[in-house]
């Protein structure tokens, strides 16, 4: 890369860079500090288990204060154009058609402001081959529409994605309607049940989004926008996630030491984590997790785990093996 003259100054100039990281700090301390961003914060720390409701509300608050909001925006584009090496201290939020910045961020809320690109949304549908794929994210989203851009909105719906979900019962993929949204409109959705994309738009749309984590679905959802059939879906839990992850790179390490540590995690809410977990433990030590594999296909209180118990009992484990096991020895 070829620096420009500008930039190959600051490069070679350490006291301008100090100034610069500096003037992020002290925009970090004035954004973090203020009585909007203090305020939100305390009003999620003060809820105990909240409802999507009830961070819902809080959302809402926040964004009625758009005065607030905008003499925070003002003072970081300021800052931006007094130092353009000065470096937004907040995370992008990017994807094939949006491009924002995350403003706020809290264990049951994350607020954050972006653009839906025209350019990029006809460019997304031009190169469309095939199917699409309507997603439920399994938590609630509040769209506020600074500007709308014209834009035409379709509304799906499908079966409520709960703990008992499964591929077989997933049902199918609704339409419940289609209509042109205005400046300054707010959508919420239920992501259990609820989605919602755009068809078409005229010009860029300007928008804020509160996703609320309190009371999410255990699982995001996909469906072939075509076909209208469920495709696939994925865990909405950081934790389970990890647990996850945690576990193959356990197994991956031949760690049979931890069969024990596992085996304590078999008592997770989430279906999809105790399947996981015990398709590792069989790879470390199978015939220390008989027992507890046996149980599974018995009482698990999915109806897919314990399918795909009883299955994996059927094929790996003949009838006398687990006679052995179960016969307490003489001994």
């Amino acid at each position: 890369m070829i620096a420009s003259e500008q930039l190959a100054s600051w490069l070679g100039d350490r006291d301008r860079q100090v100034r610069s990281h500096a003037g992020v700090q002290t925009f970090v301390e004035t954004w973090s500090g203020s009585p909007l961003m203090g305020e939100l914060h305390r009003d999620l720390e003060a809820m105990d288990d909240p409802s999507p409701q009830q961070v819902l509300a809080a959302a809402r608050t926040f964004l009625d204060r758009a005065g607030d909001l905008d003499a925070l925006m003002q003072a970081l584009i300021a800052r931006a154009k007094a130092d353009p090496f000065f470096i937004p201290p907040m995370h992008p939020l990017t994807s094939e058609i949006h491009n924002g910045l995350l403003l706020f961020h809290h264990k049951h809320l994350s607020i954050g402001m972006g653009v839906t690109g025209v350019d990029m949304l006809a460019a997304k549908k031009s190169k469309r081959r095939g199917p699409a794929s309507i997603g439920f994210t399994g938590v609630w989203n509040l769209f506020r529409y600074v500007k709308a851009g014209g834009a035409t909105v379709s509304f799906w719906e499908t079966d409520k994605i709960g703990p008992d979900f499964s591929a077989e019962t997933a049902g199918e993929l609704r339409l419940t309607g289609r209509r042109k949204i205005a400046d300054g409109e707010e959508i919420v959705i239920d992501g259990s049940y609820q989605s919602f994309i755009v068809d078409h738009a005229t010009s860029d749309m300007l928008y804020m989004q509160a996703m609320v984590r309190a009371g999410a679905a255990p699982l995001t959802a996909e469906y072939d926008s075509d076909s209208r059939a469920f495709i696939g879906a994925t865990s909405t839990d950081e934790a389970s996630s990890r647990v996850q992850m945690m576990a193959t790179l356990l197994r991956e390490m031949g760690r049979e030491d931890a069969v024990p540590v596992l085996r304590e995690s078999m008592n997770s809410p989430h279906f999809y984590t105790r399947w996981h977990i015990m398709r590792e433990l069989l790879a470390l030590d199978a015939e220390a997790v008989l027992p507890d594999l046996k149980r599974m296909a018995a009482n698990d209180p999915h109806p897919e785990v314990r399918a795909a118990a009883t299955q994996t009992l059927s094929m790996f484990f003949d009838e006398d093996e687990q006679a052995q096991e179960a016969v307490p020895c003489p001994a």
